[in-house]
């Protein structure tokens, strides 16, 4: 697919932008760097009120003791030039679908149900991450994707409401957050994976487009109408 893009671009090089060679790291940060600056500029001489902001994939990395070293490593190749970043925005956009367990000699993969992700479920990773988004940056924090990618709607419905109620925690504590969006409203078509994964609060017919509501659907509704 990509060289068939490469070759209609008339390009020497295409790349997805959700999947970047290692080897291209430094490349893309500096361009999507120069071109979020650029776009927020081209923004503000227009409508100088408008916040702008940019958003990032953010797991909440943990560290058991002895694995302090390994987490900063991580959150320094993959997050603080980003949150060092937005210092100047508007506000942070947060996505969150991940804990990850450091400890001192590698990853750790902790006990419990797991998502279709592959991932242990763990409703308070978005409180984490959000935390750790507004101590770096010290801007807004916009949740710009959460949700469960699992056929269990059980799941879902038990994950929502427990996630958020961190989440609110965070917010009384200080944090400011501005907003959340769940991901997603319906089963869609999920990047290279097609539409196997069912992350939606509403299932989709395909042959029709029927849209039927899940139960993890009501759930979310009345959290919205108790908030």
């Amino acid at each position: 697919m990509l060289a068939a893009a490469t070759q209609r671009a008339g390009s020497d090089r295409y790349f997805a932008g959700n999947v970047i060679p290692f080897a291209a790291q430094d490349q893309f940060q500096e361009a999507q760097t120069l071109a979020h600056l650029a776009a927020k500029a081209a923004i503000k001489s227009r409508r100088a009120d408008l916040p702008v902001g940019l958003s990032i994939a953010i797991a909440d990395e943990v560290a058991l003791p002895g694995g302090e070293a390994r987490r900063d490593a991580k959150r320094a190749a993959a997050y603080d030039h980003w949150l060092r970043l937005a210092v100047a925005d508007d506000f942070i956009g947060v996505q969150n679908y991940e804990r990850i367990v450091h400890g001192p000699d590698g990853e750790v993969i902790p006990e419990g149900e797991v998502s279709g992700m592959g991932t242990v479920i763990e409703p308070g990773s978005l409180a984490g991450a959000v935390r750790y988004a507004f101590e770096t940056a010290g801007v807004p924090v916009l949740v710009s994707e959460h949700g469960l990618q699992s056929d269990d709607d059980t799941q879902r419905a038990a994950f929502i409401p427990a996630a958020l109620d961190a989440l609110a925690a965070e917010r009384a504590a200080g944090v400011p957050v501005l907003g959340y969006c769940h991901w997603t409203l319906m089963d869609n078509f999920e990047w290279i994976f097609g539409y196997g994964p069912k992350p939606g609060l509403f299932s989709v017919e395909r042959a029709t487009f029927e849209r039927t509501a899940k139960p993890s659907a009501g759930v979310y509704a009345e959290y919205v109408r108790r908030a």
